[in-house]
């Protein structure tokens, strides 16, 4: 049996020829071997140069085979070059290298040139659809090249992903390298990065520069591609101070610096309208080194109490809107806002641990520019930056105090103060507390045995608890469960407790028996840790039979009747706006009930008035003066008659104000008043306080102090400043403080009042009447002194001609021209005579002329 073998040489589309080679052979079904094609690898060859390609078949048996010939079918992507060692694409480019008695055939490419470069393929075709190809590829080497060699520009968004693709010729197939000029490379960094692409996944400004893509094969020089890569991003508007702070009359100017691709359009806007300029008010613009931006200016040539508000800042361009806003606020004085109270606590033992939090002395203030603080301690000024356990917390005028110790302790007072005035703080005191101390002086653990008559009341103490802040005292049941120990508050409408840590009974059941149940114990605490108790007493309760025989409980004859135990005292003073309590304890068996009254019949505001303790105490929240009177409170439990008993109660309240005080803004000229409108009992004194200095009463002419009210006239900006008022009594003080900003009168508006030059019309017009006025008198004072000139020298010569003495002519002269003579200017008089004349002429104001007597 035999078959067609077909060796071909072809070229692929796209590159050179190919070249076939028909053998024949003998071929048996039982061929052990699987034939196999050798061939040339890739090749790699100069310009002008000789390439031989070789293609060879081995494990198959040729001898003997016959009817060769060529696979006329023509594969649609390539070209035959030749068939066995006969040249099919005729010319003298290629040749057939076949050695005798081989098995393979040679392609020889001669003065190889550029379109000779691509795939060649040897396919070996045994017939039907058994073939075997291999590919050689053939290459000339050359240098790296870019197939265009201007500088490309790229164009992109801020916040996009891009991948620069960088496909150099020449072969060997040269690496590539990405450089940023100057600069390092975005997302990878360092100055190189090896890759054809360049990958940015997210575009930022700053990743705006000269890039190049270098390729290098080791032939020739390097390749280079330059790229301008240009970041186009929506304005970015950065302004230096957010709040511009000025007083009325000063020039403002507000800057923002504007950065976008492609440039924006920038305006300036206050309350949505656009700001176009004018006389006091203009936009400039500045270009910023190597066109980044451009910063705007707004500039107010005097500001007014319109020119106050939000100024925003705008910029758009094609990638968006972006702006920013500038507060313009009046300048004003401190006015504390925020402050510590009367007293600051602390705990020796807990500040000390590693972790403590330092103390705080609140101080904070509002002011425009934002106020600088200060403090004292004990009237001395407090060098805080001195001691490092001091410091003042950020943004306000906090006094952290770290680690204290009791030589911190003392009076601490704040002051807030700026350009235009001072604010002053209540003071407060820095104290630390004390531990609990109880009168018995024994071990407060141990257990105190006591004894109670059954169906009797009785009474139970608690050791006198000393300490800072005064603790107060609770019982409690401590009840044994398994384990631990629970504590349990006595609960019970037999049982109260009175303000001194006293418990009653009404009276005593065998369930107060402590036994092994529980023992009831006395706690002390404070309201700085209201929730940290201290062991008073432990006290365990044994019931007994009355000593006299008769238990009240078992037989209803002997109940007993209700009786007081313990009532507050008969006259009590009530501190107003706090809560306060009345206390009424009365014994007896059955428990008794209490109500309360007003013995006047006023009602009692249930929301106010409110009963605890099962009615024992009546509690009076948020008290008034109107709560001042007569109450009472009546026990009965159905034994005997009711009982009763009558308290007083007073009210005393600390000056307190009903409104607080306001700050306000007026135009020069005006009148201000401030109203420290306190309510209180007892005798209430005002001081006055302006930028922390007492205002005395009789210190300004145009301050009126008067009472609670402080009145100024014809206000000016030296009257700005931080007010305080202090309202004393003999119980205690409210402190109050507002701020007073003046805006000054508009100098060019002709307006009248507060120092200002307004009027100026006017006055110019009565100042040309003036004029006009001493004008005309002066023309008539010289026709006047001539006529009396020729009258003298007539007058004269009569004298002598009749001949009258010296001072009767004087006299004759007298008379003649009456009481008076005009002295020529610059001749001094020797004697005014009386009276002046005065000259009026129209509207204006008279000029009074002196009428001179002299002697010629």
């Amino acid at each position: 049996m035999s078959r067609l073998t077909l060796i071909s040489l072809c070229l692929l589309a796209g590159a050179a020829g190919s070249l076939a080679v028909p053998t024949k052979r003998e071929a048996t079904a039982e061929a052990e071997t699987q034939p196999k094609i050798t061939y040339s690898k890739e090749t790699l060859t100069k310009d002008g140069e000789e390439v031989k390609l070789d293609c060879a078949v081995v494990g198959v048996d040729l001898d003997g085979v016959e009817d060769f010939g060529i696979d006329e079918e023509n594969p649609t992507n390539s070209f035959p070059i030749s068939a066995n060692d006969k040249i099919l694409l005729f010319g003298t480019k290629y040749t057939i290298d076949h050695p005798a008695d081989s098995y393979q055939y040679s392609l020889v490419i001669k003065e190889v040139s550029e379109e000779d470069t691509g795939k060649y393929r040897c396919t070996v075709n045994f017939g039907g659809d058994q073939k075997i190809n291999a590919e050689v590829p053939v290459h000339i080497q050359k240098a790296p090249y870019f197939t265009d060699d201007f500088t490309k520009t790229l164009t992109v968004t801020e916040g996009d992903a891009i991948s620069i693709d960088c496909q150099p010729g020449g072969w060997p197939k040269p690496d590539v390298y990405w450089e940023r000029l100057g600069q390092e490379l975005p997302y990878y960094g360092g100055k190189f990065f090896k890759s054809n692409q360049l990958d940015i996944p997210l575009i930022e400004r700053d990743h705006e520069g000269h890039y190049v893509c270098y390729a290098d094969n080791d032939i020739g020089d390097p390749a280079n591609s330059h790229i301008i890569l240009e970041v186009q991003f929506a304005p970015e508007v950065v302004v230096e101070e957010k709040q511009v702070f000025a007083a009325p009359s000063d020039p403002v100017k507000m800057a923002c610096t504007v950065f976008a691709k492609p440039s924006a359009d920038i305006a300036w806007y206050k309350d949505d309208q656009a700001i176009l300029g004018g006389a006091n008010m203009k936009i400039s613009k500045v270009e910023l080194e190597e066109g980044k931006g451009f910063t705007t200016t707004l500039s107010i040539g005097e500001a007014s109490a319109e020119n106050f508000g939000s100024y925003s800042c705008r910029a758009v361009n094609a990638i968006g809107k972006t702006e920013q806003t500038i507060e313009v606020r009046m300048k004003s004085a401190p006015l504390i806002v925020k402050q510590s109270r009367s007293e600051v606590l602390y705990d020796l033992e807990k500040t000390n641990l590693r972790d403590a939090l330092p103390v705080v002395i609140e101080c904070e203030a509002e002011g425009h520019p934002t106020p600088d603080f200060r403090w004292t301690k004990n009237g001395a000024q407090l060098v805080w930056q001195a001691d490092p356990r001091f410091s003042l917390e950020d943004g306000t005028g906090n006094l952290l105090i770290s680690d204290p110790t009791m030589d911190d302790n003392g009076l601490y007072q704040c002051f807030a103060y700026n350009e235009l005035g001072t604010a002053v703080g209540d003071p407060v005191y820095l104290l630390n507390t004390t531990r609990i101390e109880f009168s018995n002086n024994k071990d407060n653990t141990d257990l105190y045995p006591v004894e109670a008559e059954l169906g009797r009341p009785y009474k139970l103490s608690c050791p006198e608890a000393t300490g800072y802040p005064k603790p107060s005292l609770n019982w409690v049941k401590a009840i044994a469960r398994e384990s631990q120990i629970e504590l349990e508050f006595v609960s019970d409408e037999r049982i109260v407790a009175d303000p001194d840590g006293n418990l009653w009974f009404t009276h005593i059941t065998e369930d107060d028996a402590t036994a092994d149940k529980f023992k009831y114990m006395c706690l002390g605490s404070t309201e700085f840790e209201p929730a940290d108790y201290s062991i008073a007493s432990t006290i365990e309760l044994s019931v007994v039979s009355p000593a006299d025989g008769n238990v009240n409980s078992e037989e209803h004859s002997v109940n007993v009747e209700t009786f007081s135990m313990y009532t507050s005292p008969e006259t009590v003073t009530f501190q107003a706006e706090q809560e306060n309590t009345l206390w009424c304890i009365y014994g007896g068996e059955p428990v008794p009930s209490v109500e309360w009254r007003r013995t006047d019949g006023e009602e009692m505001d249930k929301e106010r008035f409110v009963t605890r303790n099962f009615g024992r105490t009546l509690v009076v929240k948020d008290t008034m003066l109107s709560d001042a009177g007569e109450y009472e409170c009546r026990s009965s439990n159905g034994v005997g008659a009711s009982k009763s008993t009558k308290i007083q109660v007073e009210v005393e309240m600390k000056p307190t104000f009903r409104s607080e005080l306001a700050s306000q803004t007026v135009r020069e000229g005006a009148t201000v008043t401030f109203t420290c409108d306190a309510e209180a009992t007892g005798e209430v004194v005002y001081n006055w306080i302006f930028n922390g200095r007492v205002l005395d009463k009789d210190g300004h002419h145009r301050r009126t102090l008067a009472g609670n009210k402080l009145t100024i006239n014809d206000v000016s900006v030296v009257d700005v400043g931080n007010y305080a008022c202090n309202a004393t009594s003999s119980v205690g003080y409210a402190y109050g403080q507002a701020v007073l900003n003046v805006i000054p009168m508009d100098r060019s508006a002709g307006g009248v009042g507060g120092g200002s030059c307004g009027g100026i019309s006017e006055l110019k017009k009565e100042i040309s009447a003036l004029r006009e006025t001493v004008d005309t008198m002066h023309n008539l004072l010289q026709e006047h002194f001539s006529v009396s000139q020729h009258n003298h020298e007539k007058l004269h010569k009569i004298a002598e001609s009749m001949g009258v003495p010296e001072m009767s002519t004087v006299l004759l002269i007298n008379e003649v021209i009456g009481n008076g003579y005009f002295g020529s200017r610059g001749q001094r008089p020797t004697q005014r005579s009386s009276p002046r004349p005065r000259l009026r002429k129209g509207s204006a104001p008279y000029l009074e002329i002196p009428l001179y007597q002299g002697v010629v």
